[in-house]
């Protein structure tokens, strides 16, 4: 059975490869802005349609139990499903770039993504009102939320671009081979980055909750004189 510190081994010897990951990313959301610009309607279709689906199983309440675990499971399974995409080859590299594009075009778009309750943009729910600033402690989840979610991102494509990597040498395609380089890369996911991605939900819930507690509150209409 694969030990801790051998995944742990793993994770350090594809820091290089994570690294040209965050680059690839970097270089996705750096695009993001002519994209929007040019109003090129192909590539923001999907990154749009994805995140108007997620607040429509959310609701506009951000319950905060549905949104850890719609945080949580979406990002367990989807950044291994991205690393497991080492076998095919060049995935992972295209990945890393693809989702930093959407990520961008999402935030640049903030404004136009209404809720599902149509009562007003994304953007608006999440900005704080000038008086009712953003608590310290929401600006710090925030923050550990950069810190912990984008580097599990990063490594597990790094570890996906090595899964290409082996497996394009020569005679190095075969079953046996992809076995074991998938399940000591799994092994090294469940026991370390998954671990990661939950105090990551954690945090990334607390700071949805508290960023939609500081936003605009509806006007309550004034009662009627009797």
């Amino acid at each position: 059975m694969v030990s801790y510190s051998s995944s742990l081994h793993l994770l350090a010897s594809h820091l290089w490869l994570g690294a040209i990951a965050a680059i690839l990313f970097t270089a996705g959301a750096g695009t993001a802005a002519p994209v929007v610009r040019s109003d090129v309607r192909w590539l923001m279709a999907v990154p749009l349609w994805v995140v108007r689906q997620v607040l429509r199983v959310i609701g506009p309440a951000f319950p905060p139990i549905r949104v850890f675990t719609l945080i949580f499971t979406f990002n367990s399974v989807a950044i291994f499903l991205y690393m497991v995409s080492g076998v095919l080859i060049v995935l992972p590299a295209a990945i890393a770039f693809l989702t930093g594009l959407n990520i961008g075009v999402v935030v640049l778009k903030a404004g136009e993504i209404e809720l599902p309750s149509g009562e007003r943009p994304l953007a608006a729910t999440l900005s704080p009102r000038d008086d009712r600033p953003v608590a310290p402690w929401v600006s710090l989840c925030s923050l550990a939320v950069l810190v912990l979610e984008l580097p599990s991102f990063w490594i597990s494509l790094g570890m996906g671009i090595g899964l290409g990597r082996a497996l394009s040498q020569p005679g190095h395609y075969t079953l046996s081979d992809l076995a074991a380089l998938v399940g000591e890369r799994a092994w090294a996911y469940l026991t370390i980055v998954v671990p990661v991605l939950f105090l990551s939900a954690l945090a990334e819930t607390a700071a949805i909750r508290g960023q939609v507690n500081a936003g605009p509150r509806e006007r309550r209409k004034p009662p009627e004189d009797e």
